[in-house]
């Protein structure tokens, strides 16, 4: 059953980041306060220094020794199922491009996992959720985005 305090929570967790995206398209579109080189001065600050200070915090607070394997198999099976099908997809069918596969591949396996879904699934399901996904967080940024930088 959901509760009103379950509503709230979730609620504590989504509407501050939407607040702050409704602003910054009013700030650009409607009240012409940022003008486009200025937003694309902050996105690169977003993407060169806060993303991964903030992926860094999480990694650093992971205890590498208390990951739960059964889920990281899981995830890990869950990448593999869906790179199998798209690189069918990729292989028997007109459409299928190799830019797609790749596009698809980011989009259905890399969750948003810092910004927006640590934050929903602790208000959600609790601190063990939030736990879990800061695992998976910490397996992608040692194995995908290392294996990505290289090839």
């Amino acid at each position: 059953m959901i509760t009103g305090k379950d509503i709230y929570d979730v609620l504590a967790a989504i509407v501050p980041l939407y607040v702050a995206m409704i602003l910054a398209y009013g700030s650009v579109k409607w009240w012409k306060i940022f003008t486009p080189d200025q937003c694309s001065g902050i996105n690169r600050f977003v993407a060169v220094f806060a993303v991964p200070l903030l992926g860094f915090h999480f990694i650093s607070t992971n205890d590498i020794y208390a990951m739960n394997y059964h889920f990281i198999a899981a995830d890990s099976l869950q990448k593999v199922v869906i790179l199998a099908a798209l690189l069918l997809w990729h292989c028997f069918s007109k459409n299928g491009s190799l830019e797609w596969m790749i596009t698809l591949f980011t989009l259905s396996t890399l969750p948003n996992t810092l910004v927006m879904g640590i934050p929903l699934l602790r208000a959600m399901y609790g601190d063990f959720s939030g736990k879990l996904m800061v695992q998976i967080v910490v397996m992608q940024c040692d194995l995908v985005y290392t294996y990505a930088v290289h090839v």
